[in-house]
């Protein structure tokens, strides 16, 4: 596959970004269905560009975007989907205007952080399930991720920041070994039996038995402490 996107940027960036600043990046349709968000990379599939091929695969393209500079999209990923079980997909090389060889492709298990999972599950659903391209690719995106994603609440804080921020989303998926805050999912992240854990600059780990949250610096000073939930917090 492809290499991961660009590492986390920061974690004030991350606690700045609302729901719904978030949900307008894939609203805003430029000619692509919006998907996922990994560091500062949005992964989406080119509306026009799903091909069924057969009864079990899709050609598509799979576009890498700039969260913050939408335009030019940033690169184009030919790929061919197959809708089998599992799900599997290959990077298209040469033309994309030629039939694929299948017999040639180099299928691959789909991982979530690179966009894999994603391209593959939106172009095999909506193409069995024509005019619904734009309401599938808003439920995976507000589903938010593989179907063991757990989603807890926590207390944060920004790097540099005395600010702590309430009930703050964060979701991770022990198979796909994932970890994402407001939406947004990190290169850093990682699952363990006892912990989750993110983050660059300094290291955020949450207890998931204890649910309780610290952050420490490079050296191993903690430098904030603070309360996780498994209930949303209440709508003021």
């Amino acid at each position: 596959m492809w290499r991961r996107a660009a590492a986390l940027t920061g974690m004030a960036l991350l606690l700045s970004l609302a729901a719904g600043a978030l949900q307008a990046q894939w609203v805003s349709n430029r000619g692509y269905q919006l998907l996922q968000r990994v560091d500062d990379v949005l992964f989406g599939v080119d509306n026009l560009s799903l091909r069924i091929l057969d009864r079990t695969h899709v050609a598509g393209t799979l576009l890498h975007i700039n969260a913050f500079k939408p335009a030019p999209v940033r690169s184009r990923v030919e790929f061919v989907a197959d809708c089998g079980t599992p799900m599997r997909l290959a990077i298209r090389p040469g033309n994309a205007g030629s039939p694929p060889e299948l017999d040639k492709l180099e299928f691959a298990e789909l991982s979530w952080l690179d966009g894999s999972w994603a391209a593959a599950e939106f172009a095999c659903e909506s193409t069995r399930q024509p005019g619904r391209a734009a309401q599938l690719a808003r439920e995976m995106y507000e589903r938010g991720g593989p179907p063991d994603t757990q989603v807890i609440y926590c207390d944060l804080q920004p790097d540099g920041s005395t600010e702590v921020r309430k009930g703050v989303e964060v979701r991770f998926s022990p198979s796909a070994n994932a970890v994402s805050v407001n939406r947004q999912w990190l290169s850093s992240g990682s699952v363990t039996a006892d912990e989750v854990r993110f983050g660059v600059n300094s290291v955020w780990r949450i207890n998931r038995q204890a649910l309780d949250i610290r952050r420490s610096a490079p050296g191993g000073e903690m430098l904030f402490s603070g309360l996780c939930d498994r209930r949303a917090p209440a709508l003021r």
